[in-house]
């Protein structure tokens, strides 16, 4: 059986998906919608509990050779760092796609 690594959310990434929540239920008033994706992000994050590096590493520096990972949710994509000696999985970012990725990662990433 495959270890199972602990997935940590930084504070900014409870953030991100709590304003992501936000939008859509009050300002879409979609709150159907909002608990749908909430759930998919909550549910595709939880899997990375086993084969965190199943998805790409981010093709930009610094954070390509800091070993950031990304994949996407319907209109957003989540930033995650996995942890090999911790066996840890940050979740770093929960962003709209169109935004400015680059501009918005954290340039350094806790260790």
């Amino acid at each position: 059986m495959m270890e199972q690594w602990k997935i940590i959310y930084s504070n900014q990434s409870r953030v991100d998906l709590l304003n992501i929540d936000n939008y859509i239920r009050y300002d879409l008033l979609s709150p159907m919608a909002a608990n749908r994706i909430t759930d998919k992000f909550l549910n595709m994050i939880k899997n990375l509990n086993s084969m965190p590096k199943r998805y790409p590493l981010y093709p930009e520096e610094p954070w390509y050779s800091l070993g950031l990972r990304y994949f996407p949710v319907e209109n957003y994509i989540v930033f995650y760092y996995p942890e090999d000696n911790k066996q840890i999985v940050q979740i770093i970012r929960i962003m709209y796609s169109g935004q400015d990725i680059s501009g918005n990662l954290p340039t350094k990433l806790n260790n």
